[in-house]
């Protein structure tokens, strides 16, 4: 019996070793990683690709990133958040850690597509709110982010919008308007991610989005469209590129594409 007790006892102790040795083996791991992580994985080159309208000094310079920082503690959207605020035409930064020692940064620029007129938001005497375009003029991409304000000159390189005025306009900022013109806006920003997802965003001259309920386009000065604004407006843009196809190179139109089968409007 005693030796049974023995036997029992000299287990217990050896389970308890193993448990403790296993224990002190994980730590040990754990802290090689971390020390492996610490001392080896180091921020030696930082790598800039994308970029067209801003130069790599510039990029680094805002991105600032510590060399000899730790790759993997480095955080990845500070980075990105401080590109974002010092450069306006900067759309997106994608973050790409390299191992053992780099750190890529890919960007993508947004694209100046239109301009639209800057007010003021006044109070009138009746003590109602109106706006009153104080004369400035601002570029802003398919998204309405606000690039740059424009001068007479510039803004002649981009679509003219009618019927909308950015409010209190904030570079980098996404373009506001009073809240009676917010759908009008939406409306707007379809119609320019459409005309850039079919190509023909720089052949477009005007946009008139003065109406709630559709929407007008003018390509190459000379070829006006007319679109509900609650259409397909990919489907619909298809339809005008085979209108202007067809066309002769310096005629003139206006087609309205407001139902199903697309004709000419009457000239008003």
């Amino acid at each position: 019996m005693a030796k049974k007790q023995k036997d029992k006892e000299t287990k217990s102790r050896k389970g308890k070793a193993g448990v403790v040795y296993g224990l002190v083996m994980v730590i040990l791991i754990a802290v090689s990683v971390v020390l492996a992580c610490t001392v080896f994985f180091r921020v030696e080159e930082v790598e800039v690709e994308g970029n067209d309208r801003y130069s790599t000094e510039q990029i680094l310079t805002v991105a600032d990133v510590e060399q000899g920082s730790n790759l993997i503690l480095t955080p990845g959207d500070q980075i990105a958040n401080r590109i974002y605020k010092s450069l306006p035409y900067v759309d997106q930064v994608d973050v790409r850690k390299r191992f053992p020692t780099t750190i890529r940064l890919v960007i993508t620029e947004s694209q100046p597509v239109a301009v639209l007129p800057a007010a003021t938001v006044v109070t009138t005497e009746e003590g109602e709110e109106a706006t009153v375009e104080n004369g400035d003029l601002w570029i802003i991409d398919a998204k309405g982010k606000l690039l740059e304000k424009a001068d007479e000159s510039l803004a002649l390189q981009y679509i003219s919008v009618a019927g909308l005025q950015v409010i209190e306009p904030q570079q980098g900022e996404t373009a506001q308007v009073q809240p009676a013109c917010q759908k009008r806006m939406e409306t707007l920003l379809s119609l320019l991610q459409a005309l850039e997802n079919r190509g023909i965003v720089g052949e477009i001259t005007h946009i008139d989005s003065t109406l709630s309920t559709e929407v007008s386009l003018v390509y190459d000065g000379r070829i006006t469209g007319k679109l509900l604004s609650n259409t397909d407006f990919d489907r619909k843009l298809q339809i005008f590129q085979e209108i202007v196809a067809l066309t002769g190179e310096h005629e003139y139109r206006t087609v309205n594409l407001k139902t199903d089968v697309a004709y000419d409007s009457p000239s008003v």
